[in-house]
Order: structure tokens, then sequence, then C-alpha cells
């Protein structure tokens, strides 16, 4: 009498891995299909406008002399010189605008809607030389739909960050 060993092995039928394949490509599609656009637009244009911030500010220490950024618009900015004559930027027109659906909410402590710097690189809440130094972190909030990403210039510095 011979006894047989029947020996259970782990593992995952062909049937069943296509199965859990099947569930995770309806989850994922539904996910992305939630995922608005206008998240990443928000990030990016926040990312372009503290680079602008940040070019305004390398322009004033290169050139020794007050550039300053200024909101035009509630969708609408320029990089003036001290003279107030538009810088042209790296697309080529002297006027940026926030993509569609993107608009500036109330700036803080920027009562001109402008921040200026010195050939230091200080911020101001002037344009006018001497002007009047930036005391306190100033923000620029962007927002779309719901969303709102914040970009602050500290006082003294002009470190600019995005949060």
């Amino acid at each position: 009498m011979e006894v047989s060993h029947i020996k259970n092995t782990a593992g995952f039928t062909l049937l069943e891995l296509i199965f859990v394949l099947l569930i995770m490509s309806i989850i994922s599609v539904t996910v992305m299909l939630q995922w608005t656009a206008s998240g990443i637009d928000l990030g990016a244009q926040a990312k372009e406008l503290a680079s602008d911030i940040r070019y305004t500010q390398s322009l004033a220490m290169t050139n020794g002399q007050r550039y300053y950024l200024i909101k035009q618009s509630s969708t609408t900015y320029q990089i003036m010189t001290s003279g107030g004559t538009a810088v042209m930027l790296f697309n080529g027109r002297t006027t940026a605008t926030l993509n569609s659906g993107i608009t500036f909410g109330t700036l803080t402590n920027l009562p001109n809607n402008l921040v200026a710097f010195d050939g230091k690189g200080t911020p101001y809440t002037t344009s006018s030389s001497p002007g009047t130094a930036l005391t306190s972190t100033a923000t620029i909030p962007i927002t779309s739909g719901g969303a709102t990403k914040t970009i602050s210039i500290q006082p003294g510095t002009g470190r600019v960050t995005i949060s």
C-alpha cells in the first residue's frame, strides 16, 4: 500500500493575477479622471512667478539699481526698471499673464502691489529710492478653483519660497 503525499504550493493562478490587474486598472483610471490638471498648472505657475521674483532681484544686484515686479491686474504682472521701463521676459514679452483659471489673491505686506529690490538684493515695498524696506514677510497668493499656492518673500534677504 502506497501513500501519496499531496503538496500544497502557495501562489497565484493566472486567472487570479488577471483579476487583480483588472481591479488595479479600474482604480487607477478612476483616480486619474478625478485628478484635475489645475493643481499641476497652479504649482507650475507658482514656480514661474517665484522664478520671476528671483530674476528681478538678480537684475537689481547685477545692474546695481532698483528693479521691481508689479502686479498689473488679477492675472498679469511686469518686471520694471527704476525708470519705469518694462523688462523683456523669457517668453519675449514685457507682460506675464497667469495661466487660464489662475488669479492673484490679496497680496500681504505689499501695499503698492509690487516688490522692489535694490542693488544689494534687499526687498522694498516701493519703487522709488530710497523707498520703504520690507519689514515683515510678504506673501503673493495665486489661486485656481479651491487650491492656493503662496509665494513668500523674506525681509532683509529677499528669500523666495513657495508653500
